[in-house]
């Protein structure tokens, strides 16, 4: 008996050692924290979330909205542009001077529609009047146009009435992608929602969950899933000309490891998901292996997406435009405040989101290995693992 006491104390003073030479299920939470040290990575950058550093990604999200864009409440207003076609009719009160058809007995002109072939905006934003010539047209709207003619017309003609239209509109278009069925969508003075664009390509390609619609508008590119789009009035703005509207059936995912109810790949709608939702997804925290202090998250940033302060600091680290930053979420579950963050951390799709081993996990492991060897070793384990 003296000798198994004696045996059991060697061994649990060699434990200490002995536990870093046993595989484990990934690294522990000190690793992982201390990565950017390593010489043959390059520089990783280790964020500790709280409900300071969670605010910006939170917001970034919210900025995706379509009511985030500046220009958000305009709508295209009909103004003519170069290359749209105009339809211009006159007409002339009798005696009709410059427009009249045939002559009355007592020598008087009939009053008469006078159809002007339909003309393209050229390239100066002109078009050819008769009794007037270039009309400077650019710019302006018909009806403004309508009372420029009718203004110039008065001096040489009796009571001109002018009616300008808009019959092809070439330069106030959106251009709508999807797959199997892309379209070029004019648009009108009645002021075209984002909805009315998918219904003129002919609806989503496929089940809304997997869909996100991505608007670019000049410089600027923002998406939401079609699921927000349909839930929230305020993200259906009017279209500009120039829009581009995609269709994208992109369905998410994330993977998910370490110390979880399931280690395995993780699909989500595009609406999203937070990380307190991610978790679980992947059946919650292991109880008896996980390290509250050790929620990571793995992601790569694009450069191009950092802001400016941040863009040159890792320029001095010898990154770039086209390149991507290996970043580290970390999250300690043992600070109350913590819950707050897991809802305010928007996943992305093919982010890692890892739950490290406990100390004490990894030391239990040794143990049960140890003393599996004989009955009354086993039993000893048994005790100690339930400390």
């Amino acid at each position: 008996m003296k000798k198994s006491k004696t045996l059991i104390i060697l061994m649990l003073l060699s434990s200490l050692t002995a536990c870093s030479l046993l595989p484990t299920i990934g690294p522990s939470q000190n690793k992982i924290i201390n990565i950017s040290n390593s010489k043959n990575l390059p520089e990783v950058n280790i964020v500790e979330l709280d409900l300071h550093s969670v605010l910006p990604l939170f917001q970034a999200r919210i900025n995706q909205n379509f009511s985030e864009f500046t220009n958000s409440l305009k709508g295209y207003s009909g103004v003519i542009d170069v290359g749209d076609i105009l339809d211009i009719s006159i007409w002339e009160a009798p005696p009709a001077v410059l427009f009249g058809g045939t002559l009355t007995p007592s020598g008087q002109g009939n009053s008469q529609l006078v159809k002007l072939p339909e003309q393209m905006v050229s390239r100066t934003g002109k078009v050819t009047i008769p009794f007037v010539g270039a009309l400077s047209v650019k710019g302006k709207s018909p009806e403004r146009v309508q009372r420029e003619l009718i203004h110039k017309l008065s001096s040489i003609s009796n009571n001109p009435q002018v009616i300008v239209r808009i019959v092809k509109n070439n330069s106030a278009n959106v251009t709508v992608l999807r797959q199997g069925n892309s379209i070029r969508m004019p648009l009108t003075s009645h002021g075209e929602r984002i909805l009315d664009a998918v219904a003129a390509v002919g609806g989503i390609p496929s089940d809304l969950q997997d869909v996100t619609v991505q608007i670019t508008r000049g410089k600027q590119v923002k998406a939401i899933s079609f699921s927000s789009l349909i839930s929230d009035p305020r993200q259906n703005i009017l279209l500009l000309p120039g829009d581009v509207i995609g269709l994208l059936n992109s369905p998410l995912s994330f993977t998910g490891l370490g110390a979880v109810g399931a280690n395995k790949v993780v699909k989500f709608s595009t609406k999203g998901i937070n990380l307190a939702e991610a978790i679980g997804k992947m059946g919650g925290l292991i109880d008896t292996r996980s390290d509250p202090r050790g929620i990571f998250v793995f992601r790569y940033i694009p450069f191009n997406e950092l802001n400016n302060i941040e863009k040159e600091k890792w320029k001095m680290k010898g990154y770039n435009m086209g390149m991507e930053i290996p970043t580290v979420y970390r999250v300690n579950l043992l600070d109350p405040n913590s819950l707050f963050v897991l809802q305010r951390f928007p996943i992305q799709d093919k982010d890692i989101v890892y739950v490290a081993n406990a100390p004490l996990a990894e030391f239990q492991k040794f143990l049960r290995m140890i003393f599996s060897i004989t009955s009354p070793i086993t039993s000893t384990a048994n005790s100690v693992g339930n400390l």
